[in-house]
């Protein structure tokens, strides 16, 4: 099967990103286009428009600039790497529940492949964390790649 788009779903972990780099990999292979993803899912307590005063500047920013001048910045950079192997991919922020927001931008997009990292949690931890790429992989439409971190290959 041919990949024509492929998703990485990026949480800027470890294991995303070897999961980035064995979706550049196939992208290059392949003559397709790499999409990076991010979502920022924010507490409950805090709006998209609650302001706060970063010390850095001083200065009030929306937490939704905030977090997307953050995540702008680390995407950018997974960007750039990836980038000097071959093949730029393009970057998306969207802010709610993870796994709602990349099935949903896997549709928008008409992706074909969606290469995800995991932690290999288990147990207490994986029961109190819960799993973005569990949930992916039992609802979604299109295949779904799971790429352990390098701890765990």
């Amino acid at each position: 099967m041919t990949w024509k788009t492929i998703l990485v779903p990026h949480d800027f972990s470890s294991p995303a990103n070897h999961a980035a780099a064995l979706a550049r990999d196939e992208a290059k292979a392949h003559g397709g286009k790499l999409l990076l993803l991010h979502v920022i899912e924010l507490p409950s307590q805090l709006t998209q428009d609650t302001a706060l005063v970063p010390d850095t500047t001083g200065a009030p920013i929306s937490v939704r600039d905030y977090a997307t001048r953050g995540a702008e910045s680390h995407l950018d950079d997974i960007a750039a790497r990836l980038a000097k192997d071959g093949t730029k991919p393009a970057v998306f922020i969207r802010f709610g529940k993870p796994a709602e927001e990349i099935l949903a931008f896997a549709e928008e997009n008409a992706v074909d492949l969606i290469v995800m990292g995991t932690h290999g949690r288990t147990g207490l931890a994986h029961l109190l964390a819960g799993s973005v790429t569990e949930r992916v992989v039992r609802t979604s439409p299109r295949p779904v790649l799971t790429v352990p971190g390098r701890e765990h290959s």
